[in-house]
């Protein structure tokens, strides 16, 4: 018998067309499928937590028949990030509301009557009405943004830039912007600035109608005036030059100014030294892989944007052996995943796992573990029956890690819905009770109860339960109730989603040659878990299809229907007889439950 150990899963989901590269090493490390499961930089595989129901944003007049939403992060201090969701309302101007850790924001019981400017808030609220403002004029999916304080400025083709500022928690307005000395090239006709950044103490604008490779900067220090001269602080006006009209497609503030354009990436520096002037001035290209409108993310010294298809993503980095910037494709061992579907948007959660998370033109959630110093590029899939729409990350002080927020469509009792939601926190406990692995959920603690009202968002749907830290029977949500087979005093009540594990087993050099398109039989697994409960053993077979056998975990002396602990250590696990030239195996998890692998050892016997 011969013992393969499998403890490394950091290169994530890999493509069928590295199935052979046996002697690769990242390829020893990845896994021909990887679903709802996050590849950790130690090593491991983990799953996914769920995603917590906030707000039924249908509430709030979206125009489902010209369906857009946006988010921004907005930071006010260390201690309070906003998102703000933007979105198309059946009056037919967009909308703006706030959201915090909580939800949604909300006028307080007595309601302001100004703002702290002195500015009246008109009409009147109500307490407990959603704080928002309309985007007269805005087409949101086209908008680019800066933040400064707590002015967002904001661009967008055909509209001049505007800002919006707050002023409290419960106040922000939005009003056009009026720049001293403002670029003559800026009109109605020549069209408006389409993006926009802050560098070096400058407001950078670029790419209008008239001029799509030309950026505008502003006074250094005085972000609303635009008055150009030779004085080193004056406003300042440069032309990107490749030979072609490929227009600007995005601005990103690093140590050098970094420029995305249809064709090829630049960046900007002071020619003799790093701070740009009237009269130092120095924009090199650097690459050409072409540039999509996403905004690029900025991770530590590295800008990540996705190529002009949008279908990799490209880390434009530099490359102190040559003294200049690449790109690199990290979309590379992974093409599958992007193949047929483009990237439409991403945020960057730098805490705990520091994951790229993307949404696909389809709507099913992507997600990359990213920590290039570590050597890990690992890429999981998130698929549920929710259609993502947008994805956003904002800090927090009250639970230690960034909160990912998704907003969702979803199908409840025939009707379509978009939901506001928020991904939990990552299960560190050590007893199931604590568990969150349902999509849309609620969580009901206090007394024990044998009924649960207020499921509307999830009406019709057959939901799974988490109840007391066991298990519970499925059930259908019937006008927003549920029963309960008894008394709980903790449920987790939401959708279930399916997570798989599919590892690349390590070819083996035998006596006689390889082993691959050898008949191998696997007589048992060795699953190393951490912290783990509830999961299956598939038998992927080429012949007669998947076949899967329940783990047990429950012992001969605890109580049926009782919570069980958590396991940590090594299941010795009987595989399902089969013998295969392609001998592979899953570990799935369905019910509401966490898996954690730290390695695999299959024991398997070979023929000569």
């Amino acid at each position: 018998m011969i013992h393969r150990l499998k403890h490394n899963f950091t290169a994530g989901e890999i493509s069928p067309l590295t199935s052979k590269l046996v002697d690769f090493s990242r390829f020893k490390n990845g896994c021909h499928r990887l679903e709802n499961m996050i590849p950790l930089t130690q090593g491991p595989v983990t799953r996914r937590v769920g995603f917590e129901f906030i707000y039924d944003l249908t509430l709030l007049g979206l125009d489902l028949n010209h369906l857009k939403v946006v988010q921004i992060p907005f930071t006010h201090d260390e201690e309070l990030e906003y998102n703000l969701i933007l979105f198309n309302h059946v009056s037919g101007t967009p909308r703006l509301v706030v959201a915090i850790a909580g939800g949604l924001v909300v006028y307080p019981d007595p309601p302001p009557t100004e703002c702290p400017a002195g500015t009246p808030i008109s009409p009147p609220v109500s307490a407990g009405d959603v704080v928002y403002i309309d985007l007269p004029n805005f087409e949101i999916d086209k908008l680019d943004y800066a933040q400064s304080g707590d002015e967002l400025f904001i661009a967008q083709p055909g509209l001049q830039p505007h800002v919006l500022t707050r002023y409290s928690h419960y106040c922000w307005t939005l009003s056009s912007v009026t720049f001293a000395n403002q670029p003559t090239d800026w009109s109605t006709t020549n069209g408006w600035p389409e993006t926009v950044v802050f560098f070096q103490q400058r407001l950078l604008f670029a790419c209008n109608t008239l001029r799509p490779h030309t950026v505008w900067a502003s006074k250094a220090g005085d972000y609303l005036n635009f008055t150009t001269g030779t004085n080193d602080d004056d406003a300042l006006t440069f032309t990107l030059d490749s030979g072609t009209q490929n227009k600007i497609m995005w601005l990103a503030a690093k140590k050098a100014l970094n420029i995305g354009t249809l064709g090829n990436e630049w960046t900007v520096t002071g020619a003799t030294s790093h701070a740009i002037t009237p009269t130092n001035i120095l924009a090199k290209l650097q690459s050409n892989r072409g540039s999509s409108k996403v905004k690029p993310l900025s991770v530590n010294f590295t800008t990540i944007f996705t190529e002009r298809f949008g279908r990799t993503v490209e880390e434009f980095i530099y490359d102190y052996m040559f003294d200049s910037y690449k790109t690199v494709d990290m979309s590379v061992l992974a093409p599958h995943i992007t193949e047929k579907f483009s990237l439409i948007d991403w945020a960057y959660q730098q805490v705990p796992h520091s994951i790229i998370w993307m949404v696909r033109s389809d709507g099913e959630l992507i997600g990359l573990t990213y920590q290039r110093e570590q050597k890990v590029v690992g890429w999981h899939r998130h698929p549920s029956d929710a259609v993502m729409m947008s994805v956003n990350c904002t800090s927090s002080k009250t639970r230690r890690e960034d909160e990912l927020w998704v907003i969702v469509k979803r199908t409840i009792d025939g009707n379509e819905k978009i939901y506001l939601e928020k991904k939990a926190a990552e299960f560190i406990s050590d007893d199931a009770i604590d568990s969150v692995f349902l999509d849309s959920y609620s969580v009901f603690s206090g007394a024990s109860v044998n009924v649960i009202h207020g499921l509307y968002h999830l009406e019709g749907k057959t939901v799974s339960i988490l109840a007391d830290g066991a298990t519970h029977p499925d059930r259908v949500v019937s006008s927003g109730t549920v029963e309960l087979n008894n008394f709980y005093s903790h449920i987790v009540i939401g959708l279930p989603y399916k997570s798989v594990v599919e590892p690349v087993l390590q070819e083996l050099n035998v006596e006689t040659g390889t082993s691959v398109g050898r008949y191998e039989g696997i007589a048992y697994l060795d699953l190393s878990l951490y912290r783990s409960l509830g999961c299956k053993i598939g038998r992927c077979d080429s012949e007669d299809g998947d076949y899967e056998e329940v783990i047990p975990f429950r012992r001969p002396y605890d109580k049926t229907g009782s919570r069980l602990p958590l396991f940590s250590g090594v299941k010795h696990v009987n595989y399902p007889e089969s013998y295969d030239r392609d001998a592979r195996y899953y570990i799935s998890q369905e019910q509401p439950l966490p898996l954690t692998i730290l390695a695999i050892t299959d024991i398997f016997e070979m023929e000569d």
